[in-house]
């Protein structure tokens, strides 16, 4: 019998809406089933084990391979945050972390979706893939298989030390938490195709932390192959809060600096301190934690592999908020302290940053200091897209500047531009027709850069490609979107902060 055109049709779009993919879906390691996101047509899997439980003997070591399971796992509740600060029994946290979610349009397994994965901040000692604010349903019904992760934090995710190092056969330790990304992306590589993701189109994206996490993963040698485009929002230094002299420890000073904290907790052997619990850990040891230049995951200091153009040839996606430090209180109380720190971190530089960044009060010395932090965030993002430039890769710069309803306080702060990102206008009531609009595009960038490395889609703002620090080569996301008209920073900020950055390779 002969199917006429339009009936035809009709049917094929009947049989595409009824499509789903099958359940469960089977992953290397077992059988699991997922269920429907709240408010979309995506499907979310929570909680699927990446890893083996990072505790006992696996505390402080790589992760290693997760464990296979007969049945059906139910996936539908997010695995544990990984201990942090705040850490209390019968709470979500646990050493057994290791832990990843993920949100899929798709419908059929062969769709070969652009897959996103996102690493979260938090300076490496708060946080988790889990939160509300990663609820990527939104930006997944864009048209991409969206990962969120979690990652072992502060001393669990960066304690390095000679006797974990001589257990290693690449002479390492510490940069566990960045080991754990790389598990993430080779489990990626291995089953994400059965979400209808494509393994060969993965963008590693993150914020503050997560965004400095991604930097590390561009310049490590062990993720090569499994990432190939990154997005860095807002990328912090490191949790310190440095400005650009800041440089990341080498494996020796993370070691000398592990030996002291487990003198200071009272162990005689590393298999006292594995013994120890979770909450001794959290209470006694630093919250926070660096990468360490290990000549492994790191071979030598993050700054120097772009300097050296030994990074990854990803194409890139980078930008920052108008009001960062208003987030961190970023300033010293006096004057004098502030003249003196600056002194102390810009040496014969600081006469030129007092003349960029006057203060002849200390109110004034606050906002200089404030002002400074924000110019050097977004030479940063200039500065990495430059970079990959030289690759010959287009990149993308973009400045944030929207304040969010209820905001004004703190402006376009640090995290502000999370929700838009993600898209999480059901989680806004209080949002304008401005917001919506904004939040949709943004996604949309996202999407469209990591479905094909050109961020504007079809009725967007054109996102010129970064050449240089030309007038007009940033796209400004703000109530409204637009190739910005006056260079921010300036071109003597720029200038300025190139020199003291040029100091820390030299």
């Amino acid at each position: 019998m002969r199917v006429s055109g339009v009936f035809f049709i009709l049917l094929l779009s009947v049989s595409q809406a009824m499509a789903q993919l099958p359940d469960p879906i089977r992953i290397e390691t077992g059988l699991i089933s997922g269920q429907a996101a709240d408010n979309t047509e995506v499907m979310v899997y929570r909680g699927i084990p990446y890893a083996a439980p990072p505790i006992g003997g696996n505390r402080w070591r790589p992760p290693q391979p997760p464990a296979t399971w007969s049945g059906i796992r139910e996936t539908i509740a997010f695995g544990p945050r990984c201990v942090q600060r705040g850490y209390a029994e019968g709470s979500d946290q646990s050493e057994d972390c290791l832990y990843l979610n993920v949100w899929t349009p798709a419908k059929t397994p062969d769709e070969l979706l652009p897959v996103m994965m996102w690493i979260h901040g938090g300076g490496f000692f708060v946080g988790s893939g889990n939160g509300p604010q990663y609820d990527a349903q939104h930006l997944a019904a864009k048209g991409a298989v969206v990962v969120t992760i979690n990652y072992r934090l502060g001393s669990f995710g960066f304690f390095a030390h000679p006797e974990l190092s001589a257990e290693s056969p690449n002479n390492s330790s510490g940069n566990y938490a960045m080991l754990d990304a790389i598990a993430a992306l080779e489990w990626i590589y291995d089953n994400i195709a059965a979400f209808g993701g494509d393994p060969t189109n993965v963008t590693a994206f993150g914020e503050s932390a997560g965004g400095m996490a991604v930097s590390s993963l561009i310049a490590s040698p062990l993720s090569r192959g499994l990432i190939h485009r990154a997005i860095v929002q807002s990328r912090a230094e490191n949790p310190a809060l440095g400005f650009t002299s800041m440089k990341q420890p080498t494996l020796a000073q993370a070691q000398a600096s592990g030996m002291q904290q487990m003198r200071d907790f009272g162990a005689a052997t590393l298999a006292q301190l594995r013994a120890a619990s979770s909450a001794d850990i959290i209470e006694n040891f630093p919250a926070g934690g660096s990468v360490n230049v290990d000549g492994w995951f790191m071979p030598k200091q993050i700054a120097q592999v772009f300097a050296d153009g030994e990074q990854h040839p990803v194409y890139l996606m980078i930008g920052s908020n108008r009001d960062e430090a208003n987030f961190f209180g970023i300033g010293e109380d006096n004057l004098a302290s502030h003249q003196s720190y600056i002194r102390q971190t810009f040496g014969d530089l600081a006469d030129e940053f007092f003349a960029l960044y006057p203060a002849n009060n200390d109110a004034e010395a606050v906002q200089a200091a404030r002002q400074a932090y924000n110019d050097e965030m977004a030479w940063l993002a200039r500065k990495m897209a430059g970079y990959q430039a030289n690759w010959g890769l287009e990149s993308f710069v973009y400045f944030f500047t929207r304040v969010p309803p209820g905001g004004e306080a703190r402006g376009a702060t640090h995290v502000a531009e999370l929700a838009y990102v993600f898209n999480q206008h059901d989680q806004h009531p209080q949002w304008s027709e401005a917001d919506k609009n904004l939040a949709d595009n943004m996604a949309s960038y996202w999407v469209n850069f990591a479905r094909s490395s050109r961020a504007t889609g079809s009725g967007q703002i054109p996102w010129q490609g970064f050449t240089g620090n030309e007038q007009g080569n940033v796209l400004i996301l703000g109530e409204e979107i637009m190739a910005e008209s006056i260079m921010t920073p300036s071109a003597q900020a720029l200038a300025f902060f190139d020199k003291a950055h040029q100091a820390i390779i030299d």
